[in-house]
């Protein structure tokens, strides 16, 4: 995968940060929005399971910074999980198969799609951490008119899944995550295989690049970083200017 030189002044990720978007309803969802719609290149970011943090909301501002329009939508509806909600099999599995479906979140991403769209964006890519890696990773499946998407630190991926989307991937997973070369191979028989690309980051811990992430860490920060860069590098890529 090959990446214009521009895209590497990726600003850094900071500790303490101030929002330079803004959150507003699309119908029943509050999303945070940031950037220009003028840059006619879109991004929907699919958080993890703790939902609007901080983190997630400064890189959407760091690849807003870099020409996109980006939308947050807040899918979990101000219902985040918690470590204790993680750490309990009845409360993650009930999530999983009702608030964290596919089921209950495809009309909401379905809707920030038709929503970019009609703004005047001419090109979406779509970019999800954590369980969102997995609801990406089904829209890039079943919708059409997607330039590429991104997984960072997925989870709840199963074996094929990469086998069924019809857009190119970046796969971004650290040492806590499954080994996907396997399934990441199955993408090679894809016209866009050439667009795709994986790197593991086996020096971070799951969640790193969201809402786990210490960025006053200084380790941490750099490989966000690192990570983010690679994400505006992505899709710059399969969305050219």
């Amino acid at each position: 995968m090959s990446f214009p030189s521009v895209c590497c002044n990726t600003p850094p990720v900071k500790a303490n940060y101030e929002p330079k978007g803004q959150k507003s309803m699309l119908g029943d969802i509050e999303c945070y929005m940031t950037g220009s719609k003028e840059s006619k290149r879109g991004i929907i970011i699919n958080y993890d399971v703790f939902g609007f943090h901080a983190n997630v909301i400064q890189l959407s501002d760091i690849l807003a910074d870099l020409g996109f329009y980006v939308i947050l939508p807040d899918l979990l509806h101000g219902k985040p999980l918690t470590m204790a909600d993680i750490g309990s099999q009845e409360v993650f599995g009930s999530f999983v198969k009702n608030a964290g479906s596919w089921e209950t979140n495809k009309p909401m991403l379905a809707n920030a799609l038709v929503h970019m769209k009609e703004s005047g964006i001419s090109a979406v890519g779509i970019a999800g951490f954590c369980w969102g890696a997995k609801m990406i990773v089904n829209a890039l499946a079943e919708f059409e008119g997607i330039a590429g998407g991104a997984i960072v630190h997925p989870a709840l991926i199963q074996e094929g899944d990469f086998g069924k989307i019809n857009a190119p991937l970046l796969v971004l997973p650290t040492k806590d995550d499954a080994d996907f070369s396997a399934d990441f191979e199955t993408l090679r028989s894809k016209a866009f295989f050439s667009e795709c690309y994986m790197e593991r980051f086996d020096d971070m811990f799951h969640g790193f690049c969201g809402a786990r992430g210490d960025w006053s860490n200084p380790e941490q920060a750099k490989r966000a970083n690192d990570a983010i860069r690679l994400l505006g590098k992505f899709f710059v890529s399969v969305m050219p200017a």
